[in-house]
């Protein structure tokens, strides 16, 4: 039999299973291949997904920072409570914007049981023809109207985008003085005995790109704290350093600088030491039991009396030093630290010593910073922990600006070359100031009872900062935040607060102050005779007064400096989400 008769059929069976087997392998690598193009593309898309997120986030984030400028800082007429502007929010109101705020139950009486919706205690704009092209009106219609020109047209990426804000505003009320300490910050409505200037306002930013789906909604709230820290509640006169008086300094208290009813007239970390005939005493006294032949007269909304004195032998009693002459009788209104002593002797009675040095660390009574203690911004540090802050911050870099010119600078001058109204500077510092705010001596160089008018706001003098006698600075109607730089002779009257800084790097303790010996050669400040200061004082380093002079706590005088003054908004902590979305 020829069995080689198979073989040609053999092969033809191995050469078609080996086409199989490529057709196969084929088809396989085919599908792995396309497979692979899906994923290439569905990676291309998300990149591209995540780009237009990032951008549209970008802008989001724009939004709110022009909605910041434009209603806190440009058009701050916009928070007042006007009916025609805004409208309360609905408790149940969850579209845009006012469903951007929970609805939560809050304590609104301060009576411990929660009782209204948090987001019907705010106020949103009200629905107005207000569009912007590529969002819904739904979303435009209580928006803010930002200029076109400030707006950004398109993303980082070239796209077209489109966004706007709207605003959600509370408007603050007083606490309830009955109400818990713990109580949150109360929302009104802007009107009545409670009300207040403070805002916060929550920005909802919603930013689109225009066909896509891309889209990202951002919140976050302001609130606002108010450039000086709480001028009402000051002390007439408060020092670091010790305070020296051979004259007849009269000083009219503050009634409640120490929680309400408890007077401070002089808070001192060292000793206050009198050898003249000064008085402290409550206004009524000073005004209506003044002693000689000077009255007192309506000035501006307030009294004024440059000359009036304590009734220091008459009814009512002064508060301390009732005897003239050089008799000590200090009370409960002189805070200071006998001299020869530390805090570790509190003493008794009326006059405890303030905690003031190392032994009472870290209970420090006395502000380590006075600068601190003024404007909020801490200057000084205490290296050593012994309550007084004597070596002063590292410099900062300031530029103007305006001009664009810079200088390395302590962070006190860096913050009041940013804000004060009016400076007068040594000549060097010139390019420093900017635009509009360069002052001269003539600031100071008006005759009472009128005062340039130019002097008002914030005033920082660096060189020729007297006052001379018969001069004013600052009325009622229009007080100053004055800050000089020592040392300082002053003879004329001054409607405000009055801030000594001493000028130094470095702080000596047993002076308070710059300089190394006492008064009257290195006091930082000198009160003579026709001296008032109608507000507060406040001085880094020792203090003499001769003569009969006058520091006047004026409750009405101090207000009206924190009301022009003004707030300065912030963003509070944690006040930033992206938990919603339109």
């Amino acid at each position: 039999m020829n069995t080689d008769q198979s073989r040609p059929m053999l092969r033809g069976r191995e050469s078609g299973s080996a086409l199989l087997v490529a057709v196969l392998l084929l088809l396989l690598a085919a599908v792995m291949t396309f497979a692979a193009l899906n994923v290439g593309v569905f990676e291309q898309r998300s990149t591209g997904n995540d780009i237009r997120a990032k951008a549209v986030n970008d802008v989001a984030e724009a939004g709110l920072a022009q909605g910041f400028e434009y209603l806190m800082r440009q058009h701050t007429e916009m928070q007042k409570p006007d009916p025609g502007t805004w409208q309360r929010c609905d408790a149940g109101e969850t579209v845009f914007p006012c469903g951007a705020v929970s609805a939560d139950l809050i304590d609104t009486d301060g009576n411990g049981t929660p009782d209204t919706a948090r987001r019907a205690t705010l106020y949103r704009l009200k629905q107005t023809s207000h569009t912007i092209a590529g969002l819904d009106p739904e979303l435009a219609n209580y928006m803010l109207d930002l200029p076109s020109s400030s707006k950004i047209p398109t993303s980082g990426d070239g796209g077209t985008v489109a966004y706007g804000v709207a605003p959600l505003m509370c408007f603050v009320e007083r606490p309830n003085p009955a109400a818990p300490a713990t109580t949150p910050l109360q929302c009104g409505n802007g009107t009545g005995a409670m009300t207040t200037t403070l805002r916060i306002v929550t920005f909802v930013s919603v930013a689109k790109i225009p066909g896509e789906s891309a889209s990202s909604t951002l919140i976050q709230t302001l609130g606002q704290y108010p450039k000086l820290n709480n001028p009402m509640g000051k002390p007439p006169i408060t020092a670091s350093g010790s305070i020296e008086v051979s004259g007849g300094l009269q000083v009219v208290t503050n009634p409640n600088a120490g929680g309400a009813g408890v007077p401070v007239s002089i808070w001192s970390r060292l000793d206050v030491s009198k050898t003249g005939t000064t008085n402290t005493c409550y206004a009524d006294e000073f005004f209506r039991y003044t002693q000689g032949s000077v009255t007192p007269a309506p000035y501006q909304g307030t009294v004024r009396c440059d000359d009036c004195k304590c009734d220091a032998n008459g009814a009512p009693n002064s508060i301390s030093y009732d005897s003239s002459g050089n008799v000590q009788q200090e009370g409960m209104d002189i805070l200071d630290v006998e001299a020869g002593t530390t805090s570790a002797n509190r003493g008794s009675g009326a006059n405890w010593n303030v905690r003031s040095d190392a032994v009472s660390y870290p209970t420090c009574e006395f502000p380590k910073d006075l600068f601190q203690f003024i404007f909020g911004v801490k200057v000084w540090s205490d290296a050593n922990n012994d309550c007084f802050a004597e070596t002063k911050l590292p410099n900062v870099t300031y530029q103007n600006p305006d001009n664009l010119a810079t200088a390395s600078v302590g962070p006190d001058e860096a913050w009041l070359y940013a804000n004060a109204d009016k400076i007068i500077p040594l000549p060097a510092n010139q390019t420093l100031v900017r635009t509009g705010r360069l002052g001269t001596g003539a600031l100071f160089n008006t005759p009472a009872p009128n005062s340039n008018a130019d002097a008002k706001g914030i005033i920082w003098c660096q060189t020729g900062c007297d006052i001379g006698s018969g001069k004013q600075v600052g009325t009622a109607d229009n007080p100053v935040v004055l800050v000089l730089d020592g040392p300082v002779d002053m003879r004329g009257v001054v409607f405000g607060l009055v801030f000594v800084r001493s000028t130094g790097t470095a702080l000596n303790p047993a002076t308070g102050g710059s300089g190394s010996g006492g008064c009257p050669s290195n006091c930082v400040l000198q009160m003579n005779a026709g001296a008032a200061i109608y507000g507060a004082l406040v001085l880094q380093g020792q203090m003499k007064s001769n003569g009969t002079s006058a520091v006047i706590n004026d409750v009405t005088v101090l207000r009206r400096l924190n009301e022009q003054q003004g707030l300065t908004p912030a963003s509070l902590p944690g006040a930033w989400t992206d938990r919603v979305s339109f």
